[in-house]
């Protein structure tokens, strides 16, 4: 049912979609290159893989 004669009405009605952006990659070379963990640091687990491998 519309209330008014407006084009954009049937618009209003739609619910809105939300996209989640991508997160970002860690840079390559970073101990965390291809961890599905990244998020902007270093996680615990690759620094642990990156002293044992410089120990």
């Amino acid at each position: 049912m519309n209330f008014t004669n407006s084009p954009y009405e049937r618009m209003m009605k739609e619910l809105p979609y939300y996209e989640k952006p991508t997160p970002p990659k860690a840079p390559e070379g970073s101990p965390c290159a291809g961890c599905p963990y990244w998020r902007g640091i270093v996680c615990v687990i690759c620094f642990r893989k990156h002293l044992n491998n410089e120990g």
